[in-house]
């Protein structure tokens, strides 16, 4: 052992394994017996224990003849190991003494901070205190040691005292105010020490004080049968009295300072204005939130730009008088320039909005959940995740009543939700061709619409019926002196990625929306994508795919799979998919920026030799013009 390690301080634990350590390492105490020597002179610290009280600890009735030669064995070896930590262990005619401060003993230390918690003033300073105590504990007590039943004895009133301290800790916290994030701790404590009243009583109180009285008396009645089929005996007066007040109705739902049980989160961003179709996916939406039986969780999917924010907010705002008890709403920037939001982070959030105080919003993505899904389990809330980026990141905020309804946008299938937890799919797709001109005549003015059907469908088409892309093109034309729809179709006509975009918003730029999809691909998948605006015309197979691209059926079926899934391309009909033009347009992009031109021409020759093959094969169809990429102008 160092040097170093005589300047720091001795510490013994005993609530866990037996261990005794210094600031640098682990000291070593020897096999179960001696280690036992030290924890029963550690129980006693600064106080002289008997030979006969060792011996007893040790062996119990059973002790051997040479008992008190084996006890001075032993503590003749565990005095040169303390020594070197500045510890000694005194011999008097009436035994031996462990030479260290109390505090310097886990279980005194224990003690000493339960004291002084108790003479706290305020119930938020009592839990504060008991909580930092209870720390100390590492598992069961006064385990890695050998001895006899006065071990077993010990034990047991150690396990005692922790328990009476963690239900005095729990009832300093309901006092608090801190009931649904209390739930999932008090259930778990029941379930281990199901004839602990007070805990029963805890749980009780706590579940009533969340909004969840069926579920307090539930548990009153399942403890109350417990008690009567295994001990013969009826619940104590205190449980009973308390099973009274909740069937009238009478427990006060205390909230500390800052506390508002009443909390009416209404965090919806503004209703997108000019909303525009989407008939069939408003119903859908609907029926889901209709189903009443089962929990009603929609997953709205679908390409960046295609309006899926503005269904959920614009539906979210129609149902709203549905949900008296709030509606909460989070963008989660699953696909964005900004870094995606943690579930903890979104779970603070919530439980904040929820009127949990700041201070007490549970530091773990378990216990935030648990307490979160207490707090709207009878609770009728409308919960919006936006912009979510994985199945992981959104189960946690998923609640678990059925009168509460979530809505998730994303990016992805999150097929996941779909499997386990009964998420409907609502997949979104461009706009009707009518429905496009109509929310350009919304936009810019019916008088424009009728004075040229013509060029607003043109212009429709231009911007691939995507609800953003038409958006921008709207408010680029409303910016523009003079300007028409005649001239924007014109300015989309050299090059439509580079217009359809609003100066000073990286958030309204087509461009943009395609980079974010694009960047949370894998290298091979991104290789593929750009290799993929090459092909000439909207749709392709497979087996093209992977005669461009160089890769073997299955690595190809995989690829495709994560673009279909990104909804970069969409599969159209079995063994064939296909492109919306701007994503095809952006995909060329990319290739014309990223590919060098000899793998561009070797992945077009490639194509190529494909083609010529399956019209060699098939001798009746004509040969598709495939550009080669030098001085291909895309």
């Amino acid at each position: 052992m160092s040097d170093e390690c005589l300047e720091h301080v001795l510490k013994v634990g005993l609530l866990g394994a037996v261990q005794a350590w210094c600031e640098c390492q682990e000291i070593p105490l020897g096999p179960p017996r001696q280690r036992a020597v030290l924890a029963l002179l550690a129980l006693e610290a600064g106080r002289t224990v008997s030979m006969e009280r060792l011996i007893e600890g040790l062996w119990g009735e059973g002790a051997p003849a040479g008992a008190r030669g084996l006890v001075q064995g032993y503590v003749s070896r565990l005095r040169p190991a303390l020594a070197r930590v500045g510890v000694t262990i005194a011999r008097s005619p009436q035994g031996y003494l462990l030479e260290l401060a109390a505090e310097q003993v886990d279980l005194h230390e224990f003690r000493t901070s339960v004291t002084r918690s108790r003479a706290m003033k305020t119930d938020e300073a009592q839990a504060a205190g008991l909580r930092c105590a209870m720390t100390l504990w590492r598992g069961e007590p006064l385990t890695g040691i050998s001895g006899g039943e006065l071990l077993d004895r010990l034990r047991e009133t150690l396990r005692e005292e922790r328990l009476s301290v963690t239900e005095e800790c729990l009832n300093a916290e309901t006092r608090a105010g801190r009931d649904a994030v209390l739930i999932p701790e008090l259930i778990a404590l029941v379930a281990d020490h199901p004839f602990r009243e007070r805990l029963v009583g805890l749980l009780m109180l706590a579940l009533c004080r969340a909004g969840r009285r069926v579920d307090a008396l539930k548990r009153y009645e399942h403890t109350r049968r417990r008690f009567i089929d295994e001990l013969g005996l009826e619940p104590g007066p205190e449980l009973r009295q308390l099973h009274q007040r909740i069937l009238r109705g009478s427990v006060c739902a205390v909230r500390p300072p800052g506390f508002s049980a009443s909390a009416v989160p209404a965090q919806l961003p503004p209703e997108p204005g000019q909303f525009t179709g989407r008939t069939n996916e408003l119903s859908t939406l609907d029926a889901v939130a209709n189903r009443g039986e089962t929990v009603a969780i929609s997953v709205v999917t679908g390409a960046g730009g295609v309006g899926k924010t503005a269904l959920a907010v614009h539906w979210g705002h129609r149902i709203r008088p549905r949900y008296p008890d709030g509606q909460l709403y989070i963008n989660l920037h699953g696909h964005s320039p900004e870094r995606p939001l943690r579930p903890i982070e979104a779970l603070g959030r919530f439980l904040r909005a929820l009127g949990v105080p700041a201070e007490r919003v549970p530091d773990t993505v378990e216990e935030a959940s648990a307490a979160y899904r207490s707090l709207l389990a009878d609770r009728e809330v409308l919960v919006v995740l936006d912009n979510a980026g994985s199945v992981d990141q959104v189960r946690p905020l998923l609640p678990g009543g059925r009168r509460c309804a979530t809505v998730i946008t994303s990016r992805d299938h999150l097929a996941g939700l779909v499997a386990r937890d009964g998420a409907v799919p609502v997949p979104l797709g461009v706009l009707a061709s009518g429905e496009a001109v109509a929310l350009f005549g919304k936009l810019l003015g019916d008088e424009r619409l009728f004075a040229e059907p013509d060029v607003a469908l043109e212009l429709a088409r231009a911007c691939g019926y995507l609800p953003l892309a038409l958006r921008i093109a709207a408010a680029d034309i409303a910016g523009r002196p003079g300007g028409d729809m005649a001239g924007q179709v014109r300015r989309l006509t050299d090059s439509r990625l580079s217009v359809l975009s609003v100066n000073g918003d990286a958030h309204a730029a087509m461009r943009g929306t395609f980079d974010m999809s694009y960047h949370r691909l894998d290298p091979p998948s991104q290789r593929l994508f750009r290799l993929l605006g090459l092909i000439p015309g909207p749709t392709f197979t497979p087996e093209a795919a992977a005669a461009l691209a160089g890769t073997t059926p299955g690595e190809t079926d995989r690829l495709l799979c994560q673009l279909a899934a990104a909804h970069l391309v969409e599969e159209s009909e079995q063994g064939r998919y296909t492109f919306h033009d701007l994503i095809r347009e952006y995909a060329l992009e990319r290739a014309w920026a990223e590919e060098p031109e000899p793998d561009r021409a070797r992945a077009l020759d490639a194509l190529l030799a494909w083609y010529l093959r399956v019209l060699r094969d098939v001798g009746d169809a004509p040969c598709p013009h495939v550009p080669r990429a030098r001085g291909h102008s895309g």
